[in-house]
């Protein structure tokens, strides 16, 4: 006997997508969460009377009946959560010097938008969504071919030479290819540095992903992250799942067809069936018992890297944002069109002077009705990336109680990162209400993102498809993975992982899940 059917160990997007995904196909659920509150990067959290997101900033391919949207109808939760279209004529700036590109809903828009600018390299643009519309193809064909073993793969490849050809480069010399105007580079490289990477190693695969999730605009949830994480715990609530916070899992072992996962607390439930959305490294490499992990997979697990950590700035201010300009878009700074250059300053190992690339958005100015700040007050959220390393002589001590030096380190970098966003919101140093620093330590934390990493494993080619464990499983049976270091970094592909391996799990349980339309 089992005291449930399936036990999901994590509550970020994969986690609560799978538990919902196994409660609506009839299945007993246990949802276990180390933290007091739920739901990872969609978690958010409040100081004095701000709240603030920690990792959803906008949303793609939401329009009804697209992708997306139909991941979310698929779980039932559609129509519970309201999203807010962000401006169609230019939801991301992307400034450089001397230079601002918009990006626009409408794949077509947007590819005329750069002929506009770049003239010159028209010819190059166009081969630029050859290749893309090559790629996506192969990747819709993908889905459906791949689970046929090897020679459905090989019969897939000789059909997408394209995909054989640019999944093993990096995108830069995709670029390469195409143009050799840096400018125009520069702009096809912006969308946020292919979460976290620069062009020289970023996959092509997930480059281009990133693109065509955008394409059809852009969206934030009303309420924000919170209420996008909300809809996931009510139908989860109004299904039947149990869910228990403050639950840290320490072990998984497993005993004839019954896993057995340990609390920290001492607590032991069974369960046919367990999906993980904790890192790869950490639930193949300490979680689960040695034993009966492969010999394989505990060398995969071993040469996993992670993805870059980021600095944050939390910060409410009295300023009106929008007469200054601030916009429902978010502003992506580079003070180079070099972006090998930039990232190659923001991975240094001892922070640079000047920060060299940034964010900036405000959930209160995307969403004016959501609660996120007082009356004439606003939030803004500054981002740059940093190396784990610049804190790692802090990594072993607790939480809140790193000491006078983390402390004044931390605020130096948040001083520089507030003074470069003041070229686009003039005063904001002055006019602070509150500001907090988040680094990588707080993901590492919070969210038990190995090495702080944002993305799960970091998006190289060599991590990508069969680099990361994009099949849900690890040769364990019984045991699924979901989250980023399966099928990528980001909400939506999290989500995705959580709707795909949760089905696994439940035809694996004799039930019968819903498929995505």
């Amino acid at each position: 006997m089992t005291d449930y059917q399936a036990i999901v160990i994590g509550s970020g997007a994969g986690g609560l997508s799978a538990a919902l995904t196994l409660s609506r196909s009839g299945s007993s659920v246990l949802l276990l969460e180390a933290m007091p509150s739920f739901g990872g990067y969609l978690n958010p959290f409040q100081r004095r009377s701000y709240t603030f997101d920690t990792g959803l900033h906008y949303l793609g391919e939401l329009g009804k009946g697209e992708r997306f949207w139909s991941v979310l109808d698929t779980l039932g939760i559609s129509d519970t959560v309201n999203f807010i279209e962000l401006d169609p004529d230019g939801f991301d700036r992307y400034l450089f010097p001397g230079y601002e590109f918009r990006f626009p809903k409408g794949k077509e828009r947007f590819r005329e938008r750069l002929i506009r600018d770049f003239p010159k390299e028209e010819r190059g643009i166009h081969k630029f969504f050859d290749v893309f519309e090559k790629i996506l193809k192969a990747m819709k064909d993908a889905s459906t071919t791949l689970e046929g073993g090897l020679f459905s793969m090989l019969g897939f490849l000789l059909k997408h030479p394209s995909m054989m050809k640019h999944s093993r480069i990096p995108y830069q010399k995709l670029l390469d290819e195409v143009t050799s105007d840096r400018r125009l580079q520069a702009v096809l490289s912006a969308h946020w540095g292919t979460y976290g990477l620069p062009p020289a190693r970023a996959s092509v695969i997930i480059a281009l992903s990133v693109w065509s999730h955008y394409f059809s605009g852009a969206y934030y949830p009303k309420g924000g992250s919170g209420a996008f994480r909300d809809a996931f715990l009510d139908a989860l609530k109004n299904t039947g799942a149990e869910m228990k916070s403050r639950s840290r899992v320490v072990r998984i072992g497993k005993s004839r067809d019954a896993f057995i996962v340990e609390t920290e607390a001492g607590e032991k439930y069974t369960a046919r069936a367990v999906i993980s959305d904790v890192d790869p490294v950490l639930t193949l490499g300490k979680l689960l018992d040695p034993q009966i992990v492969p010999s394989k997979v505990q060398s995969k697990v071993k040469k996993l890297r992670p993805s870059v950590g980021a600095f944050y700035a939390f910060i409410g201010t009295d300023l009106d944002l929008p007469s200054l300009g601030i916009t429902d878009a978010n502003i992506h700074h580079y003070e180079d069109f070099d972006l090998n250059r930039v990232y190659n300053t923001i991975f240094a190992s001892t922070p640079p002077e000047t920060v060299s690339g940034f964010l900036i958005t405000s959930p209160s100015v995307k969403d004016p009705d959501g609660g996120h700040a007082p009356s004439s007050h606003h939030t803004v959220e500054l981002i740059t990336f940093i190396d784990y390393g610049c804190f790692e002589k802090w990594a072993n001590a607790h939480s809140m109680k790193r000491g006078e030096e983390y402390e004044r380190f931390k605020e130096q970098i948040g001083q520089r990162l507030v003074k470069a966003a003041e070229r686009y919101i003039p005063g904001l140093s002055d006019h602070r209400t509150f500001s907090e620093y988040a680094t990588p330590l707080s993901n590492e934390y919070w969210v038990n993102a190995v090495r702080g990493g944002c993305y799960g494993p970091e998006q190289t080619p060599d991590q990508v498809g069969p680099g990361r464990f994009s099949s849900f499983t690890a040769g364990i049976e019984g045991l699924f993975l979901v989250g980023a270091g399966t099928l990528g970094g980001g909400i939506m592909p999290c989500v995705m992982s959580g709707v795909l391996a949760g089905g696994k799990a439940a035809r694996l349980l004799g039930l019968n899940p819903q498929a995505i339309r």
